[in-house]
């Protein structure tokens, strides 16, 4: 990728400052007209017996400068309107896109030509690429904020208080580090070649200055004379665009030097299944992900792939499919499928299309936001309305409630089994489902695992289950294969005294709250007191409101009625008029660990911002060294302070973004499944430091569908028609 931005910078810089090594004045004739090269004409010379080759060095300052200016411009622009849009509401935003549709809807060579007849030649290419370019810009980067602002990292920014223009300049703009710079170039070469047309139709610069448009019309009768002066500036600007555009496309995976293979490494015996032998994988440092990972999953059998977080799981069954994130490349291993060799590229990605289903880690972060359940569900070959309502039925979600929402709409393990349903109505002959029931209730994951246990046996199908839930994996798997270390023993820790604050003023109180998703009312008169140092557990089914309670007492989501307390201080819902104290004390860690994190910063950014933010009379070496500790508390190595959550595990990001919650030291700290990553080890390190901060005063109130947190409560209450209520079996308070 670097090396595709040094050219294009080299081809844009060779054209802005060429004429400084020009070997002749561009502008005086040194010949006689279309003269074919000669010694010190390497290039001929063109219609006024002037040098090509001074011609080609100074004819592309003026155009390229046009260009950059027109880029500029137009990019800004569309920037600026689409973070506007964007952050608009539904109204303002539907009128701004009537606006860009009306002004795409214009003949975009037209609107140029009457530019140009109307303002000079420069100021007719800038004018044209923003009104072509700008509303194309503001249309994509609108619909990415839009996307963005409901992702983790936004959210965290509003809970720690921060306003709108500060999230749209820390946050969401650096999120669009990748589509800004391929929009602002996409524009460029749009103008590079408005200006090149002008400057071929006569619209351009005086005859008598260097430009590699204007030189194409001059010297087109003479191309049979000398075909230099003519090719010379059509190739210039050729590679311009080219090198320009080039930069901003997606990197093709980067190939390291294989290791020789054996001499019978693609003569493998014919053996069934899916076959990898010794795969190895390294980041874009060296480092060493996966070393030498084995499998074999056979026709009919179901083998589950089980490890610690961040050993390599999902590593490892990406680098088969030749599907890894960037940064990530394959340098050693032989795979199969049916006994034939798949190797990176072509033969991967044929194995993707005619066999391979993946379900994602966060499946809900791959449904696109735009689309309603019934198209994602029916995208793809050979698939009916029925077929696709049956599915979701089987996966217990009421087709006829959900088939005209989008994923936005929907609960965490209602988008989970949506993905789920979309991967296997195609019945790929070779289904891999990365941690396919955290953050589902128990009713749900049954539904899974009879979905999963239809595929066993059937002589045809190969099923991979990565996963952290070791009874799941005992009734649904075959075979299990360990990737990674094996983890340590959890740590024995003494029980928190939570009963010790029972007595205490509760810190938290919640009286007749009131919330939903437009009509649908998920909450309704739901009250809840929460002690210093006390844990409570929601449970409840999928789709019930737990995400929602989470979400409105940490003012993210709405509510419509109701009164909170905090420390006996009433708190307005909205997280925007929550005071410096407000923020403090109330922490959210969200579900979904995909979009946690925001892709550009790296970890220590990412647990910096609430520490700057919430406590600003820190200094800087009292940040650095209380993000390590963080870190550390949550079980992260150091090492991981300066990656990027692309170079990060699910687990680990879940993780990150914990310590992120606890670097505000809340009062409360309400937890959205947090364990659903994380292999048991983590997970039971986790609650110890839980544990340790209930001992000091924090409050946690965690929703969770693993009987095993939830019975480490002192209270476990259950949502269900839009109440909370104690369950019969809640254990008593320690």
């Amino acid at each position: 990728m670097r090396v595709r931005w040094t050219i294009a910078a080299a081809a844009v810089g060779a054209a802005l400052f060429g004429a400084a090594v020009a070997p002749h004045d561009p502008s005086v004739s040194v010949g006689a007209p279309w003269a074919p090269p000669s010694p010190g004409l390497p290039l001929g010379t063109d219609s006024a017996g002037r040098d090509v080759l001074s011609r080609l060095l100074a004819g592309g300052r003026t155009i390229t400068a046009t260009a950059l200016a027109g880029a500029a411009a137009a990019s800004v622009l569309g920037v600026l309107g689409g973070l506007a849009t964007g952050w608009a509401g539904r109204r303002t935003a539907r009128w701004a896109r009537a606006g860009t549709d009306l002004l795409l809807a214009l003949p975009f060579l037209l609107v140029a030509l009457v530019l140009a007849a109307a303002l000079p030649a420069p100021a007719a290419v800038i004018a044209a690429t923003v009104c072509g370019g700008a509303p194309l810009g503001a249309r994509m980067i609108g619909d990415l904020v839009r996307h963005a602002r409901r992702a983790g990292y936004v959210e965290a920014a509003r809970g720690r208080g921060e306003g709108s223009a500060a999230i749209a300049v820390r946050e969401v703009l650096p999120s669009l580090a990748g589509a800004v710079p391929a929009d602002a170039i996409a524009r460029f070469v749009l103008a590079l070649q408005l200006a090149a047309a002008f400057g071929t139709l006569g619209l351009g610069t005086d005859p008598a200055t260097p430009d590699w448009g204007a030189s194409l019309r001059e010297n087109l009768p003479g191309a049979a004379l000398n075909p230099w002066a003519l090719a010379a500036p059509a190739a210039a600007l050729t590679t311009v665009a080219l090198t320009t555009a080039a930069a901003a496309a997606a990197p093709a995976p980067a190939r390291r030097r294989r290791r020789p293979a054996p001499p019978d490494a693609t003569a493998l015996p014919r053996e069934a299944g899916l076959v990898v032998d010794g795969l190895t994988v390294v980041d874009a440092d060296g480092r060493t992900i996966v070393d030498g990972a084995e499998l074999h999953a056979a026709p009919g059998e179901v083998v589950a792939i089980v490890g610690p977080s961040g050993g390599g799981k999902t590593t490892t069954v990406r680098a088969a499919l030749d599907v890894l994130a960037p940064g990530l490349h394959r340098t050693a291993g032989v795979v199969t499928w049916h006994g034939r060799a798949v190797r990176p590229g072509r033969a991967a990605r044929r194995l993707r299309r005619a066999a391979a289903g993946l379900l994602d880690q966060d499946p809900a972060a791959t449904l696109n936001p735009l689309m309603t359940v019934s198209a994602l569900v029916l995208e793809g070959p050979r698939r009916t309305p029925a077929a696709a309502r049956a599915r979701l039925a089987a996966l217990g979600l009421d087709a006829d409630a959900l088939w005209h929402r989008r994923p936005g709409e929907l609960s965490g393990g209602q988008a989970q089994r949506v993905a789920l349903a979309r991967t296997l109505l195609g019945d790929p002959e070779l289904l891999v489902l990365d941690e396919p029931t955290s953050g589902l209730d128990p009713d749900a994951l049954d539904l899974v695992a009879a979905a999963i246990e239809r595929r066993r046996g059937d002589g045809r199908s190969v099923t991979l289950v990565i996963s952290h839930d070791a009874a799941f994996v005992a009734r649904v798997a075959d075979r299990v294969v360990r990737i990674g270390p094996a983890p340590p023993a959890p740590r024995e820790e003494p029980e928190p005294e939570a009963g010790a604050h029972d007595d205490a003023r509760p810190v938290l109180d919640v009286r007749g709250l009131r919330a939903g998703h437009g009509t649908d009312v998920l909450l309704d008169g739901v009250s809840l007191t929460l002690h210093p140092g006390e844990l409570v557990a929601v449970a409840g089914p999928s789709g019930s409101g737990k995400s929602t309670l989470l979400r409105a007492l940490a003012g993210l989501h709405p509510a419509s009625a109701g009164t909170l307390l905090l420390d006996g201080r009433p708190v307005p819902w909205p997280v925007g008029a929550r005071d410096l104290g407000a923020l403090r004390g109330v922490q959210f860690a969200a579900q979904s660990p995909a979009t946690a994190l925001n892709p550009a910063h790296r970890v220590r950014t990412a647990v910096a911002r609430p520490l700057r933010r919430l406590h600003p009379a820190r200094s800087r070496e009292e940040i650095r060294t209380r993000v390590a500790e963080l870190l550390a508390d949550v079980g992260l190595a150091p090492d991981l302070a300066d990656r990027r959550p692309g170079e990060l595990s699910g687990g680990q990001r879940q993780r990150v973004a914990i310590a992120r919650a606890l670097a505000a030291a809340p009062a409360v700290l309400l937890a959205d499944e947090i364990t659903s990553a994380l292999d048991p080890a983590s997970a039971a390190d986790l609650l110890h430091l839980l544990d340790r901060l209930r001992r000091d005063g924090t409050a946690v109130l965690l929703v969770t569908h693993d009987p095993a947190v939830a019975a480490r409560a002192d209270r476990v209450l259950r949502l269900a028609g839009r109440r909370l209520a104690r369950t019969e079996n809640e254990p008593h308070a320690r």
